[in-house]
């Protein structure tokens, strides 16, 4: 199930799908449930017992609190501690900060690099655990389960 959420594919199919384009107005559902991987989630899991369903649903709710801590661990180690010390190094030495700076762009560069994209990456891997939530949810209220 999760093949059909993969996480590099958040941002082109944020352009493409119909649950992007369902962000805009009121009907934030209707799009979502015509999203191709809302549709091939529909058509895998159609016929599964109610308790296979639930164990699912549990495995999806647990993924996403496990998404959500580990991106509060990533957020506060790849953006406040680095910032916070980087603040306090051009607090106290800011001419010689920004002379190593030029003297090592590429570094600087690549630590700035992967301070911006290693919580950009969690973030979209925490949007796509929610959106397999949200599209069990819609089988589920199809279905007539109770949560």
């Amino acid at each position: 199930m999760h093949r059909l959420f993969p996480t590099w594919s958040l941002i082109p199919e944020s352009f493409v799908t119909p649950g992007a384009w369902g962000y805009v107005g009121l009907d934030f559902i209707s799009g979502f449930r015509r999203n191709p991987s809302t549709v091939k989630a529909f058509a895998l899991l159609d016929g599964v017992s109610d308790e296979l369903f639930d164990g699912l649903t549990a495995l999806a709710a647990l993924n996403a609190r496990r998404q959500d801590q580990l991106l509060r661990v990533v957020i506060l180690l790849y953006l406040t501690v680095p910032l916070s010390i980087l603040a306090l190094v051009a607090e106290l030495a800011g001419a010689s900060m920004i002379t190593f700076v030029k003297a090592n762009l590429s570094v600087t560069v690549g630590l700035a690099a992967t301070a911006t994209l290693a919580p950009l990456g969690y973030m979209m891997s925490a949007w796509r655990a929610k959106q397999l939530i949200g599209v069990l949810d819609l089988i589920r209220i199809e279905r007539q389960q109770q949560p």
